[in-house]
């Protein structure tokens, strides 16, 4: 009896030792998230917090409105519930009546919040809906829709005008994005989510976005923007994905070598908190956007898919197959949509048709005035008229060329006090040569001293350029690559409080063409600019030789957040937003760039 015991003892024994080992050649599941999950979000409420959620809620968030990271935590901890949002929702309410809010999108998302704070939304709700709906591009028809899936009513148009729009505005490869006819992650994210409760009605569109998604998530399961890999890329597509019904830790689309929650924790700090980018520091918009992305994902394990959408899953709706819906009031577009730039021999044409429209501009008429520097242009603005969509308008497009002015002088009259500083560092080893003489210190290693010092100062000056402003303004010749064009303008800031500090008209600088090398990329082609027009800039990123990185910060002393937590700046090659930084975005022959400063980003 006792062997049999013992032979059941092992066999069991030799079954579990089996299983394990099966279990160490098999894919995980990504199911063995699950229970982290929630773990995670409450690590970051806790972080922010100081450990007090409700006191956090009542006491520090509210005097913190007009910021967009504790609109998004008001409207996740509604969805987590049991918590009390009275005291954040009153102080919302009073903004919203008494503050003039610009622009239309963030209107709506302050709407959006006191909607997910108040059982029944005030009047406010529903007329800054109206004020805003379609006024600011695709993320204005976005936040428009998620304000209807809270019950708040348009007299201008429903839910179904609505999600027409945005299908309507899906690009060819199933995304959606800002501007141009290719697909932005977080953009198709976003839209998604909006468009969740009304799959069953556009189940086409949807299919097109989940797919976009799936084939641009990296081999780790994170998600990149402008070349960047990032939290809230991620983030926006666990949250959409989740709000559709999708758990993303377990559908083999969305689980590569690693899942979207591995994505996400790369950039998870000791504390909870997440940043921006590998090894950087902490970032409050990445923070809360992965705590919503957690939230979401919670919802959706619950059996609960909509995080941002309060009250009854719509049914099946009749979407109208029309032509995009246009509001009754002027749109302020976002970005420029440009034509392509005119080549040389266009140009050159209609010189020769149409002179009446050719002007020119004198060297001396070409010189820029700044506080910092003086940058003398030779220059001729040929004027073509096109039609440029901004803010609705056709207007006469003026494109400028800049040429580095010819310096007759040479480098010795460029740079006068090489000789002078020469002589002196002589004089000086010389004396010290004396010196060693004198004291008897004549071995041949202290000669060997002074001699490399000598030459290596000497090299020091004639290598490194002492310039002036004007000088360092100059931009050197290229050429191999072609010309391209480019503009840097901020027409999205026009009006709003403190705008008036920037060209009331949103140019910053014209349309100029440039000549450009082989290689050269959109970094490069901005400091070609910044030169030529004198202009500031400041840019994170970059190390040594390494721009892929480059993320710029502020041009013209302006700056990402001066108007928003989501404003900064962004580009366009040929009107669509590359998926790369600029520093990586190669340019070619007859590219058209574009510079925008946005409050979507």
């Amino acid at each position: 009896m006792s062997n049999i015991k013992r032979i059941c003892a092992a066999g069991c024994a030799a079954l579990v030792l089996f299983l394990s080992g099966i279990r160490l050649f098999l894919p995980t599941h990504a199911s063995a998230y699950d229970d982290r999950v929630p773990a995670y979000a409450e690590e970051i409420l806790q972080a922010v917090s100081g450990g007090d959620v409700q006191g956090w809620l009542h006491d520090t968030l509210p005097a913190q409105i007009g910021l967009s990271a504790p609109d998004w935590y008001a409207m996740l901890l509604s969805a987590r519930g049991g918590y009390d949002l009275s005291a954040y929702s009153g102080a919302l309410q009073q903004y919203l009546e008494t503050e003039d809010v610009s622009p239309a999108t963030t209107r709506e998302r302050m709407v959006l919040a006191l909607a997910a704070c108040e059982p029944d939304p005030p009047a406010v709700c529903a007329e800054m809906l109206d004020a805003s709906i379609g006024e600011m591009g695709i993320m204005s028809w976005i936040f428009a829709l998620h304000l209807m899936n809270n019950g708040i009513p348009s007299a201008r148009y429903t839910a179904a005008d609505v999600v027409a729009e945005l299908a309507d505005q899906q690009a060819s490869d199933g995304g959606w994005s800002l501007t141009g006819e290719f697909g932005d992650i977080d953009v198709t994210a976003m839209t998604l989510q909006a468009l969740a409760p009304y799959q069953d009605s556009i189940p086409d569109a949807v299919a097109r976005g989940v797919d976009f998604l799936a084939e641009r998530q990296l081999a780790d399961g994170a998600y990149q923007s402008f070349g960047t890999e990032n939290p809230e890329s991620t983030a926006q597509v666990w949250t959409a994905l989740s709000m559709l019904g999708i758990d993303a830790l377990a559908d083999g689309r969305f689980v590569k070598d690693g899942t979207l929650l591995d994505g996400i924790l790369q950039f998870r700090l000791e504390d909870g908190r997440y940043t921006h980018t590998l090894g950087g520091a902490v970032s409050d918009m990445a923070t809360v956007q992965v705590c919503e992305a957690l939230t979401a994902a919670e919802l959706q394990q619950r059996g609960q898919n909509l995080l941002l959408f309060r009250g009854e899953v719509p049914q099946q709706i009749p979407v109208p197959d029309q032509e995009p819906v246009t509001t009754a009031a002027p749109q302020k577009q976002e970005k420029a949509q440009h034509p392509a730039a005119v080549t040389q021999a266009e140009k050159a044409e209609k010189a020769e048709t149409v002179t009446a429209d050719v002007t020119q501009t004198t060297a001396a008429g070409s010189k820029i005035t700044t506080a910092s520097a003086v940058a003398t242009l030779t220059s001729s603005s040929v004027s073509v008229t096109q039609t440029v969509t901004e803010t609705d308008v056709s207007v006469d497009e003026i494109i400028h060329t800049t040429a580095p002015p010819e310096d007759p002088r040479s480098d010795t009259e460029k740079y006068p006090y090489r000789i002078p500083l020469t002589a002196a560092a002589g004089v000086i080893f010389g004396a010290l040569t004396v010196i060693c003489i004198v004291r008897r210190r004549r071995s041949a290693k202290t000669y060997l001293t002074l001699a490399g010092g000598f030459v290596l100062v000497t090299a020091l000056i004639w290598f490194i350029k002492i310039e002036s402003p004007a000088q360092f303004y100059q931009n050197e010749a290229r050429q191999g690559g072609g010309t391209v064009t480019m503009a840097i303008r901020c027409d999205v800031i026009r009006g709003l409080p403190g705008s008036e500090r920037f060209p009331a008209d949103g140019e910053i600088m014209p349309l100029t063409e440039f000549a450009i090398e082989e290689n050269e990329n959109a970094l490069d082609l901005l400091y070609d600019a910044v030169k030529a027009y004198g202009l500031q800039i400041e840019v994170d990123g970059v190390s040594g030789e390494t721009v892929n990185t480059a993320y710029v910060r502020g041009i013209s002393s302006l700056y990402e957040f001066d108007f928003g937590d989501l404003s900064g700046w962004t580009y366009t090659v040929n009107g669509e937003r590359p998926a790369v930084g600029c520093g990586a975005c190669t340019l070619h022959d007859g590219d058209r760039v574009m510079w925008i400063y946005t409050v979507n980003l």
